[in-house]
């Protein structure tokens, strides 16, 4: 059974500056030298994600008040792991080095801190496992994604004439029957229209994004 994710709170934390951010705001790029601060949530919440081959960004996990990102930078990290966004309005407190030498002076700090290390190791083994676990859904996606014709456009949508279910379920390694199921999928979410006879459809970058995540 797994143990309950303990959290901190401000008093963890005396004598550090709060800082407000408005949602949307990139709070941690990953790659980046990781300067020498940790946050801690008073309220709002963010999203920790990290980027794929192919330029998206795939989600992590989601911290809320109460937790604690960027710790990482004072074990060692010389780089940012993940990149930080704000989901809403935040309110958070910065922590020096300084400040958390002095928390971790605290045996029930210290043990929050192992708390969170674990937690954010089986969350981010959970998502690893699923990018692992390559479906027709997501072996199709790719190859749409990666057709050749996206380089010469410039509006997140190209006309293309695909093959034939059959060829489509050669290439990505399943039954035809699959395939065809797959594809009905792809046209309702709307990331396929048929738009002419032998094949010829509309294929819309953003749809097939969404897709990937499904």
């Amino acid at each position: 059974m797994m143990v309950k994710k303990q959290t901190f709170n401000s008093e963890d934390f005396q004598g550090a500056p709060e800082s407000n951010v408005k949602k949307g705001s990139c709070l941690i790029y990953r790659g980046e030298a990781s300067q020498k601060i940790a946050y801690f949530i008073v309220s709002g919440s963010v999203e920790v994600k990290t980027e794929c081959v192919d330029g998206t960004q795939l989600l992590l996990y989601k911290l809320q008040a109460g937790e604690l990102f960027g710790e990482l930078v004072f074990m060692g990290v010389s780089e940012r792991t993940a990149s930080v966004y704000a989901v809403e309005n935040a309110t958070l407190i910065k922590i020096n080095e300084r400040t958390w030498e002095r928390c971790m002076q605290n045996p029930e700090f210290l043990k929050k801190v192992y708390d969170i290390l674990l937690h954010r190791f089986i969350d981010t083994t959970e998502v690893v496992n699923r990018l692992g676990q390559s479906t027709v859904h997501h072996r199709l996606c790719i190859y749409l994604i990666s057709l050749p014709e996206w380089r010469q456009s410039n509006k997140g949508i190209i006309r293309v004439t695909l093959p034939t279910n059959t060829k489509l379920a050669t290439m990505v390694n399943c039954t035809r029957e699959r395939m065809s199921a797959v594809m009905r999928h792809f046209y309702k979410s709307g990331a396929i229209e048929k738009v002419g006879s032998d094949g010829e459809v509309l294929l819309s970058h953003s749809g097939l994004l969404e897709m990937t995540t499904d």
